[in-house]
């Protein structure tokens, strides 16, 4: 009787251990990043001077592309979901996957996009950064960059 309960519990046991297993990706970017490209990436693009002053900034690529630098958790970053333009306003969806556990580090992450069509490279444009606040980068030229001041 004893050999035939413990039989009966090993299933149970193996059920449970597999739900404890990771289902997915546990990299800065998995989950929702459907505008962003490449995927997210832990660290700041070249050419970006890294700042502790801003919880987020906006940058201009070397090929043109927008960089998204936003500073927290290492184990759920906040990471761009979506990129919508009126006109010269650029609004951002950039979040930390909800429900997903945090780390109280302190590091940046970027998410990398294309400018959206309609939106002119040689007049200013407002970068909305959900939560975070808003940025001006005078134009989109490589090198331009723009950091969200920290409130106090």
């Amino acid at each position: 009787m004893r050999s035939l309960t413990r039989l009966a519990v090993l299933p149970v046991l193996a059920l449970a251990l597999a739900a404890c297993g990771s289902s997915g990706d546990d990299s800065p970017g998995s989950g929702a990043a459907t505008s962003a490209t490449p995927a997210p990436s832990r660290g700041v693009p070249p050419g970006v001077e890294e700042t502790l002053d801003s919880p987020a900034g906006v940058a201009v690529g070397e090929d043109g592309q927008i960089h998204v630098i936003t500073y927290g958790s290492s184990t759920n970053p906040a990471v761009v979901h979506q990129v919508n333009a009126e006109g010269q306003k650029v609004v951002v969806q950039v979040s930390p996957e909800e429900g997903r556990p945090a780390t109280m580090d302190y590091v940046p992450t970027t998410s990398t996009f294309e400018l959206p069509e309609g939106v002119d490279e040689d007049e200013p444009v407002t970068f909305v950064l959900g939560a975070f606040g808003s940025v001006v980068l005078d134009s989109i030229e490589p090198g331009q960059q723009a950091w969200i001041e920290r409130e106090e």
